[in-house]
């Protein structure tokens, strides 16, 4: 996701929460017969397991005084 290393997807738990409620829209979806909508929210749902899991990087602090990043000694 574009700008990932905002503060908002820190937390491993709100990443978790993304992941199910694109997952949960799917399944709702799927079981409603609506399957275009199902295939919509299962690819976000994929989507968010790469980008929020699989690819997630935590995010770097700011360079110290030293130049180096992350926190100074």
């Amino acid at each position: 996701m574009s700008g990932q290393s905002g503060s908002v997807f820190d937390p491993l738990w709100r990443r978790l929460a993304i992941i199910a409620a694109c997952a949960g829209w799917a399944a709702l979806e799927w079981l409603n017969g609506q399957t275009g909508w199902a295939l919509l929210a299962a690819a976000a749902t994929a989507y968010g397991v790469w980008s929020l899991l699989i690819a997630w990087a935590p995010p770097q602090g700011p360079a110290g005084p030293d130049g180096r990043e992350g926190e100074s000694d």
